[in-house]
């Protein structure tokens, strides 16, 4: 033991935990709050809020996908499924910014890379699912 290294217990959940914890589920209730009002949106029920709906609906994105990064710091998965997770977070990060772009060839492009992020992250799960013993 090395003198003025505090040592904490893996099973003894940090004050840095908690407070990640805290910030993790207000992003994944923000998330679904507003993806309740994108849907709300959508259905003509109508809520002004004064903000536009590309914005409405990138921001569930943003939240859910920083949310899950910030899972990764508490959790600290194996290499192997901390870069899948960091593709899915990617994915929905970039997925919220090609919202808040206008319809272009960039546009395009990034939606076209969302799409191949999800494929390959579920292309992955699938085939760990298969050969479970890794």
């Amino acid at each position: 033991m090395v003198p003025g290294i505090k040592v904490i217990s893996k099973d003894a959940p940090s004050s840095m935990n908690r407070i990640l914890s805290w910030l993790t589920k207000a992003l994944v209730v923000t998330a679904v709050a507003c993806s309740i009002v994108l849907l709300t949106i959508d259905s003509k029920i109508g809520i002004p809020l004064g903000l536009s709906t590309p914005v409405i609906s990138a921001t569930p994105l943003f939240l859910i996908g920083v949310s899950f990064l910030v899972v990764q710091t508490m959790t600290r998965p194996p290499w192997t499924d901390l870069l899948k997770n960091i593709l899915l977070a990617s994915a929905f990060i970039l997925w919220g910014i090609v919202q808040l772009m206008a319809q272009n060839a960039l546009s395009k492009r990034l939606g076209n890379v969302v799409i191949a992020l999800y494929v390959l992250d579920l292309a992955w799960v699938i085939l760990v699912g298969l050969n479970p013993a890794r």
